[in-house]
């Protein structure tokens, strides 16, 4: 099968066809194993689950973050798929007790896409999860990234002055990484000739060559904490954190964005203001993170309607009312759209995902309520009577515009989180 009617297919046929493909006798397993693989990344899958249960061997690819069903494997198939996919990603084929990590390189045409492998162990037999890593996301200019103007304004001159401690928080899966090499890019292509940019990462996901990339090594005490440490003597501008996951290397991050140097990290939080407090709860210096805190976005990836099948839709009028009171617009005539479904979008009614945000700068009210170790709520209602928007406020604002659903909005973001 060649790749254009790889990527025709849809994925219900595709299922029939894996099921014509393995009772053929003698068929190769190496064959069934490059179809799923390659499938997975022609469907624009993140993420490819291989889930060994009972009955067999289930197949799933998580598309704009939603699980779809590829295919059913017999059981007497599941030692096999894995065996070669552990041979691709040079792994231990005949370990089967314990968690392993590799990469595959998956060729498409001309293209190359790079999958990272998990295999852990599981009562049922071992799982594989092939996680798809796209160049061209990771190369995406800031100003693709679907982020308003005003936003992108403030955040570059933050940017530009390459000093402080600048985060991005969500949950796994939202796009934190994307955004971070999106920054990097643009302070690589606007300051290379005044700024030397050094990462340190868990792991290396994507290898660009326009700056130095670190890889974590615990094995060999080289963590986060300790990658930061060694790069400051490297006389680095800007700094990317993978993520801050403890004190300590929350600490050294702050104090690097108090010594002239721009630190870009991640850290869990549902919001811009809960990582506030987050990190003053780390037991940091509340004088400390006032001082080097510069600004933090929050984020979602939502789904974003297929244009290719989009239409108005009739919503219950109760609906109607929450959404009202939600956008505090009682008067404001509301359009609402909804995908149809299609083959373009595997008749889900979505085809790709955009990011809702918010931004919090940290300006001299902000830093005030810092030092008075302000909870959340406190400074989540200060900004909100300043007019500060959202994550419910950008996604409200996107589905008023026809770019995706008041039902994926109030999926993907928690009422909790932002009100």
């Amino acid at each position: 099968m060649d790749v254009q009617e790889l990527e025709d297919v849809s994925l219900e046929d595709f299922s029939v066809q894996i099921g014509t493909l393995i009772s053929h006798d003698g068929f190769r397993i190496s064959e069934l194993c490059d179809r799923i693989l390659k499938k997975g990344v022609l469907c624009r899958a993140s993420d490819i689950h291989i889930e060994p249960n009972r009955e067999g061997v289930r197949i799933r690819y998580r598309i704009d973050g939603v699980f779809h069903d590829a295919a059913y494997l017999p059981a007497e198939l599941h030692d096999q798929l894995v065996s070669r996919i552990k041979v691709l990603g040079d792994l231990l084929s005949h370990r089967r007790e314990i968690v392993q990590e590799g990469r595959v390189r998956v060729k498409i045409g001309d293209s190359e896409s790079d999958l990272r492998i998990s295999v852990v162990p599981t009562v049922a037999g071992e799982k594989v999860v092939a996680r798809v890593y796209s160049v061209h996301n990771a190369t995406q200019d800031i100003s693709q990234i679907g982020y308003t103007g005003p936003m992108l304004r403030r955040v570059r001159s933050i940017l530009f002055d390459l000093e402080g401690l600048f985060l991005l928080c969500g949950p796994s899966g939202s796009g934190k990484t994307t955004t971070l090499y999106a920054l990097l890019n643009e302070i690589q292509r606007e300051l290379d000739a005044y700024a030397s940019i050094i990462t340190i990462e868990d792991p290396v996901e994507y290898e660009f060559g326009k700056w130095s990339q670190m890889q974590v090594n615990r094995q060999v005490g080289l963590d986060f904490a300790a990658g930061l440490r060694a790069s400051l003597r490297q006389d680095p501008e800007v700094i990317m954190v993978g993520e801050i996951r403890d004190r300590e290397t929350a600490e050294v991050a702050l104090h690097a964005g108090l010594t002239g140097h721009l630190v870009l990290s991640t850290l869990h939080a549902g919001s811009a203001p809960e990582t506030v407090t987050r990190l003053v709860n780390m037991d940091l210096e509340p004088f400390v993170v006032a001082s080097a805190l510069t600004g933090i976005i929050a984020q979602r990836l939502l789904r974003r309607v297929c244009m290719n099948c989009r239409e108005e839709a009739e919503v219950d009028p109760a609906k109607i009312t929450l959404i009202r009171r939600l956008m505090r617009r009682d008067d404001t005539p509301l359009t609402f759209y909804t995908g149809k479904g299609c083959e373009a979008c595997q008749f889900s009614g979505y085809l790709d995902r955009l990011p809702v945000a918010e931004f919090l700068d940290i300006d001299e009210e902000v830093r005030a309520m810092i030092l008075n170790k302000a909870r959340t709520s406190e400074i989540l209602q200060m900004l909100l009577k300043r007019g500060w928007k959202t994550l419910l406020d950008d996604g409200l604002e996107k589905a008023a515009a026809g770019l995706t659903t008041f039902e994926e909005v109030l999926r993907s973001i928690s009422l909790r989180e932002v009100l």
